[in-house]
């Protein structure tokens, strides 16, 4: 018997070779951080289970809750955010339990559908896509901006990947301080603390507490900056969004990535 699809789950995503689900990918930073951790499922915080991508479905259906494919459908193509992400999910790579086939093409077009009506789940899942070059043109400043969005949405794993991304100089120069003001908020969102805690010894040990007070007067800042704004328009101008190579697992829901190398932080694959 098939689960129902409600707002909040997500399709189990198929492990890449050599990685395993609700892994981390790590990359190296700009400076030499000893910042470990373990591979974990994140703990969702009540915001982020509202934003979740939602997954069908339940016995009755209707609102957040969809019985089946069929219903869901229905509520994506009347212009649902959550349907459009979910079902934007489950195209994305086929599901046998509900027997959907992959349809790359059409999932990327619910995705970023959802995403301009301001579903933080859909902009998370495409700014992975875009910061992995899993099935699109890889674009990493341009998945910046969906992070943002995400982040202005409630998404604490986005505001832990950008803290990453200034950490390693992903896409952006190299911000420590920045990048210690988004991976406090991350913590303050639901997502880990240990990354954040992490850098700020090592800047503390480092002689770094200037960088330290000035990531923790950016976080403040920050958070003003996303609120001053919808969290739409921290979106990127529209532009097609092409499916190129065969989606992998490593940019599906908090799944797939690959084996960590040494330090962190790293992009939380949500």
């Amino acid at each position: 018997m098939k689960r129902p699809i409600s707002a909040g789950q997500r399709p189990t995503a198929r492990p890449r070779p050599g990685g395993v689900a609700q892994a981390c990918l790590w990359f190296a930073l700009a400076l030499p951080l000893a910042i470990f951790a373990a591979e974990r499922k994140p703990k969702p915080s009540a915001k982020d289970a509202e934003n979740s991508a939602p997954i069908l479905m339940s016995k009755t259906g209707g609102g957040d809750i969809w019985a089946d494919v069929k219903e869901l459908t229905a509520a994506a193509n009347k212009g649902n955010r959550k349907a459009q992400a979910q079902l934007g999910e489950l195209l994305l790579r086929g599901s046998t339990e509900y027997k959907v086939p992959q349809d790359r093409p059409k999932a990327l077009t619910l995705l970023e559908q959802a995403a301009r009506a301001g579903e933080a789940s859909a902009a998370f899942r495409i700014g992975m896509l875009l910061d992995d070059g899993d099935g699109v043109a890889q674009d990493r400043a341009r998945a910046l901006d969906y992070f943002r969005a995400a982040a202005a949405g409630g998404s604490g794993e986005a505001y832990h990947n950008i803290g990453a991304a200034y950490a390693s100089g992903r896409g952006v120069k190299p911000d420590l301080a920045e990048a210690l003001g988004w991976l406090t908020l991350a913590a303050k969102h639901g997502a880990s603390a240990e990354a954040a805690e992490a850098l700020r010894t090592q800047l503390d040990a480092k002689g770094g507490h200037s960088v330290v007070l000035h990531g923790e007067t950016r976080a403040g800042e920050i958070e003003r900056e996303l609120a001053a704004r919808k969290p739409v328009e921290w979106l990127p101008p529209a532009a097609p969004l092409v499916a190129t190579a065969a989606i992998t697992g490593n940019s599906s829901s908090a799944a797939g990535a690959a084996e960590p190398s040494k330090v962190e932080p790293g992009v939380k694959k949500r």
